[in-house]
């Protein structure tokens, strides 16, 4: 065989070898670390907040009129077919006073709730606010606050007094434990709706009375729950 017929058929051979590699080589890894950033999911977003002295003193002194308003004209209505017992509720007007401070666009307590939630957007809905009285034994299970709106609306809870022993407790899904709190007068528990699972515990002694206000982004839209729970909120009964 000739010198030049001998690289010919050498070449060729290591051509076929090169061929075969290709095909049955099995398919190339994503290196260790990058396979791992793919598979870790994301951070859960806090959607529970607790602070303390949201409320100024003339914003307070306006909700304890209220309060002390519809006690004296008993609008207090115990509530039913709901998740909360033996608590009593009725709705403030929205042009009173003390609604209007609770949404004024100058005024600390929305400016407060805007940093609190990282949106500067943020405007009390159109969901009426509610006065909440909570006495001895008043409780309400666990439970996730209903999305009325999209996006979703932060439900805020300001304790205008509290001389009991109630606490409220949220699991905190960012970072995976139960946490308590028995909220002091003028403090705000700031809760996202669909996020944490939440509940209040019922106290021995003393009452805790509230102000529920809802606060959305000004961009946002109503869900279909929004009429449903209109329609079917205590104070309309």
């Amino acid at each position: 065989m000739s010198r030049l017929r001998r690289r010919a058929r050498h070449r060729a051979a290591r051509h076929s070898r090169m061929a075969s590699a290709r095909v049955t080589a099995p398919p190339a890894r994503a290196s260790p670390r990058r396979a791992s950033r793919r598979a870790v999911p994301p951070a859960p977003r806090a959607s529970t907040f607790y602070v303390e002295r949201v409320v100024p003193d003339d914003v307070l002194a306006l909700l304890r009129e209220c309060a002390d308003e519809a006690r004296a004209k008993k609008r207090l209505k115990r509530e039913r077919a709901s998740f909360a017992v033996g608590r009593r509720c009725c709705a403030l007007s929205p042009t009173s006073a003390a609604c209007v401070a609770l949404g004024s666009a100058s005024g600390r307590v929305l400016a407060t709730l805007r940093e609190v939630t990282k949106d500067p957007t943020l405007v009390l809905g159109d969901f009426p606010v509610e006065l909440r009285e909570y006495g001895v034994g008043a409780a309400m299970d666990w439970h996730v606050d209903v999305e009325l709106y999209d996006p979703p609306q932060w439900e805020v809870i300001f304790t205008v007094s509290n001389d009991g022993d109630s606490r409220t407790e949220w699991m905190d899904a960012a970072s995976s434990s139960v946490e308590s709190a028995r909220t002091t007068e003028a403090s705000a528990l700031i809760v996202r709706a669909g996020g944490d699972r939440h509940r209040v515990l019922p106290s021995t002694h003393g009452s805790r009375v509230i102000v529920k206000a809802l606060y959305t982004p000004s961009a946002r839209v109503k869900t279909a729950e929004f009429a449903e729970a209109l329609d079917s909120a205590p104070w309309r009964r």
